[in-house]
């Protein structure tokens, strides 16, 4: 034992790469059973639980990608579903409208059309003229441009409305026109004096009348003055021709009859 440690002691390199070589070989040894110790009891559960890792990562890519697939028949649905209920919206709307557009009955007898501002209560009748008439474009007898025609007694016409401001709506050769209804006449009958039955009663405009100083409304030459609502006046007579008889200031006047009305 002495000559050993008499040997180490001389030769002292050596002996320190032989204490190097020991630790060497004791860490590696310590390493080594570590190591086994970790892989012998504990590696499974590792690889258990990489294997469930992979699974569940697996599985949720699974899901991922079921997901983006769902998502993307949801939006292929949604980008398709707007056109179709757009296209369904326009069908409805043009189905709409076609039903509203045949659904629209044309007016019928009795129904009232406005035209020129001019009410007429629609009829169906032959008429002529109990005097020289003229058949005019428009309701008004402002101009003679718009006097297109002239029909006498027994020039037979079809009248289609009667207005509530004494016109009437004619047909004649094709073209709506329109004429004065006192000077019309479904029986054949020529103009003669008409006869006012006596009234006594005071009346005042519906809306505005005009005075006249005949029961003509061919020019507007004979407009005495203006009756508008609210404003009285005496009726002394009712004409058979449309017309009434009225005391103006004195004057006697007239008007047309279907535009006043009596005052209670």
């Amino acid at each position: 034992m002495r000559g050993f440690r008499q040997w180490m002691s001389d030769h002292s390199e050596i002996t320190g790469i032989l204490v190097f070589l020991l630790i060497v070989i004791v860490v590696g040894g310590a390493a080594y059973g570590i190591s086994y110790a970790v892989d012998g009891g504990h590696g499974k559960k590792a690889k258990t639980t990489t294997e469930a890792g992979s699974g569940a990562t697996t599985e949720s890519a699974s899901e991922s990608t079921s997901g983006q697939a769902s998502s993307a028949d949801q939006t292929s649905a949604s980008e398709t579903q707007p056109t179709e209920t757009a296209a369904t919206a326009a069908t409805t709307a043009a189905g709409g409208s076609e039903t509203t557009a045949a659904g629209a009955a044309a007016p019928s007898l009795g129904d009232t059309i406005n035209e020129y501002g001019v009410y007429f209560q629609l009829v169906d009748e032959n008429v002529t003229a109990k005097i020289e008439t003229n058949l005019r474009r428009v309701p008004s007898t402002n101009s003679d441009e718009d006097i297109i025609a002239t029909i006498y007694n027994g020039d037979w016409i079809k009248r289609t409305g009667i207005g509530h401001n004494g016109w009437s709506r004619v047909e004649y050769n094709g073209q709506v026109l329109y004429a004065v209804t006192s000077y019309l006449s479904t029986d054949g009958s020529s103009s003669s004096e008409p006869t006012y039955q006596a009234a006594g009663d005071t009346v005042t405009a519906k809306v505005e009348v005009y005075l006249r100083s005949s029961p003509d409304s061919a020019s507007d030459d004979n407009v005495v003055a203006t009756l508008t609502k609210g404003t009285t006046v005496a009726r002394t007579g009712i004409g058979s021709n449309g017309w009434s008889k009225l005391d103006y200031n004195g004057t006697e006047v007239y008007a047309v009859t279907s535009l006043l009305e009596i005052v209670q």
